[in-house]
């Protein structure tokens, strides 16, 4: 048994005596690192290799309110970005899938040293093949979606906001963003982080490549550091930003600058949140972003709700960062 594997299975064994996952058993497992084979990783791996041994743990998962370590477990990463359920997912729930798996009578002894070993190699070959990375944006499968096209998967719950029709996820709080008396955008706020969400017109063709150096050189102005980087929404800038609380209190705020441009629009997103800049996105900020439906009406029909001209992006960076 390797490190990762020891490390692994003393986060089991402390759930195991405890009844629930400690401060330190969480910051041990990483969870949510998925760029890399974790005790967490591990954990995950070992509940979707059980799952093809016994598919009635998913649908045990399902009926106990565990709806996206369910997808998860259909459908591997795919399912769990998918999943319009569990804006608030508890880890404890995956570990206690494990443990019921290895108390079950005639688990033999040496089921979670084999668990560990295969789940250990799935996740290898899972981070070599870039698949936690690899952009999934307006590719046939992923949006965001423009009015004119039928969204994937079928059957996914929206909230109408007038220009943006956004994904319902359970749990969250959703907002529109208003400037001036006049809706600009949506936020959606979830464990500790939130997501806004503004359309902008783009008639001439696709703009983000252009956008992104000017919001670069805005964040450097304020004082922020930025990079350019790529994850499973493309191309993108994360960025800390510095920010005043009412108590006075500053610091700087990590922030994932997210955009994709589609027909006449460019969608722009800003996630931010202690774990906004993880290498992976977090599955429900991609969720949320690539199942919202853009519809704009055409220029001569602007109501006064609808997204404004994306020249105006860069002024807007102080609004997005409130």
């Amino acid at each position: 048994m390797n490190d990762i594997q020891a490390r692994t299975r003393a986060i089991l064994d402390q759930y195991e005596r405890d009844g629930a996952l400690s401060a330190q058993s969480v910051d041990l497992a990483m969870f949510g690192v998925w760029d890399q084979v974790t005790p967490g990783a591990l954990i995950l791996g070992a509940a979707a290799l059980i799952d093809t041994e016994d598919p009635t743990l998913a649908q045990e998962a399902d009926r106990t309110g565990g709806e996206v370590l369910a997808a998860f477990m259909r459908g591997g990463l795919e399912g769990l970005a998918l999943t319009d359920q569990g804006a608030e997912f508890g880890w404890d729930d995956v570990v206690a899938l494990v443990q019921a798996y290895l108390r079950r009578s005639g688990t033999p002894p040496d089921a979670l040293d084999r668990l560990l070993t295969e789940a250990e190699s799935l996740w290898t070959e899972i981070v070599q093949s870039g698949e936690v990375t690899r952009p999934r944006v307006r590719n046939g499968e992923f949006g965001p979606w423009d009015a004119t096209e039928d969204p994937l998967p079928p059957g996914t719950e929206r909230i109408d906001y007038g220009v943006l029709k956004v994904p319902q996820l359970v749990g969250a709080e959703m907002r529109p963003l208003r400037e001036g008396g006049r809706q600009v955008g949506v936020i959606v706020g979830f464990a500790g982080h939130d997501l806004w969400l503004q359309v902008f017109r783009a008639p001439q063709g696709p703009v983000w490549d252009d956008v992104r150096p000017r919001l670069e050189g805005a964040v450097l102005a304020r004082g922020g550091t930025v990079t350019a980087d790529q994850s499973t929404l493309g191309a993108e800038l994360r960025a800390r930003i510095p920010v005043t609380h009412d108590d006075g209190h500053q610091e700087l705020l990590p922030t994932r600058f997210l955009g994709c441009d589609g027909p006449g629009w460019l969608l722009r997103g800003l996630f931010r949140g202690p774990d906004a800049l993880a290498e992976v996105v977090d599955p429900r900020a991609h969720h949320l972003f690539t199942q919202t439906v853009v519809a704009l009406p055409p220029a001569a029909q602007d109501d006064g709700e609808e997204g404004t001209a994306v020249e105006v992006t860069v002024a807007e960076v102080t609004v997005a960062e409130g």
